[in-house]
């Protein structure tokens, strides 16, 4: 998860480079990264990182970055390129200047480029040469985010290692231990009455969540029941149901422990909750992972298009205000 210590105060551009692995949850690198500010104090809000683009689709990725700074209501905007590509990095951060200027209510307050070595900005007295600095693991800005419970991890590959598909010999036993799980869980579906179904589901999926959410273990036969169950429509909509800005991390951290061990056939909605958590979180990065593995195990699930879409969209999620009740 990224949860940003308010505590921390940039005051230069090297800063605000340390200070990006606690937005992210990891040190971006061959990428640009947009941060939506607020307020006098400008306090940062709502973040983005995309691959840095090739130079045929600079125009449209600026473009992309705009949009979604518009649809978070950002009141100002901070913009860096981590690249050794600078001349690519150049025309982006023109090319998303260039739209700030024709658009009202959003300021830029910081647009600067990096090679790992040294930076660029638009600063007064700014040397074409650019000026050195230095990355830090034990950067104060990191320092606090760790203290405070953070976890950082090396790059975005490491985080996509969290809802990586299990493989080897451990796959095969939950493979084998998912056989049995629907055996036991197919005959249970069959003999419950439709409307009762979310009921027996959440009997057996509520406790193991609780005790994931809780970070107690639970065994791999419990994970995958719960991976079953919500697998159907009516206990994966119960769980979704249970989510909110509240909880949202504590159902990731859940989720995520399923995730690493979830199987076929139960990949889709167990991959789609987490990302629907993550998005509540306000972590896009692990979104975007988890909806990528549901959508490659399911191209067709309509729960991970959504997500999608809402990533895509730049759809803030203090517009959540949970799934619709029945009347």
């Amino acid at each position: 998860m990224t949860t940003t210590p308010s505590v921390f105060t940039a005051h230069d551009v090297p800063d605000l480079i340390n200070a990006l692995p606690t937005l992210f949850g990891f040190r971006p690198d061959e990428s640009l990264v947009a941060v939506a500010t607020s307020g006098p104090r400008r306090r940062f809000g709502f973040r983005l990182r995309m691959d840095l683009p090739p130079p045929a689709e600079v125009d449209a990725a600026a473009a992309t970055v705009v949009r979604h700074l518009l649809n978070q209501g950002a009141e100002g905007a901070i913009v860096i390129a981590l690249t050794e590509q600078q001349d690519v990095a150049l025309d982006l951060l023109d090319a998303v200047h260039g739209i700030l200027d024709d658009t009202d209510g959003i300021e830029l307050i910081v647009r600067a480029r990096a090679d790992g070595r040294r930076y660029w900005t638009d600063e007064p007295g700014s040397s074409p040469d650019g000026r050195p600095y230095e990355t830090s693991d034990h950067h104060l800005s990191i320092v606090q985010a760790v203290a405070a419970g953070q976890q950082i991890l090396p790059s975005r590959e490491a985080l996509a290692g969290r809802f990586r598909p299990v493989a080897g010999e451990r796959r095969r036993w939950l493979e084998q231990t998912a056989a049995v799980v629907l055996d036991e869980v197919v005959p249970q579906v069959a003999r419950t009455a439709p409307g009762g179904l979310a009921a027996t589901g959440m009997a057996v999926v509520v406790p193991t969540l609780d005790r994931a959410r809780a970070g107690l273990p639970v065994t791999d036969g419990d994970l995958l029941r719960l991976a079953a169950w919500v697998s159907t429509v009516s206990v994966r909509d119960e769980v979704w149901g249970l989510m909110n800005r509240e909880n949202a991390a504590e159902m990731l951290g859940a989720l995520t422990t399923v995730s690493a061990s979830v199987v076929p056939p139960f990949e889709p909605a167990v991959l789609s909750l987490a990302a629907f958590a993550a998005w509540l979180v306000g972590d896009g990065a692990q979104a975007l992972i988890a909806v990528e593995r549901a959508l490659k195990a399911d191209p067709c699930y309509s729960m991970a298009g959504l997500i999608l879409q809402i990533l895509e969209g730049g759809i803030s999620p203090d517009h959540w205000a949970g799934l619709p009740t029945a009347s």
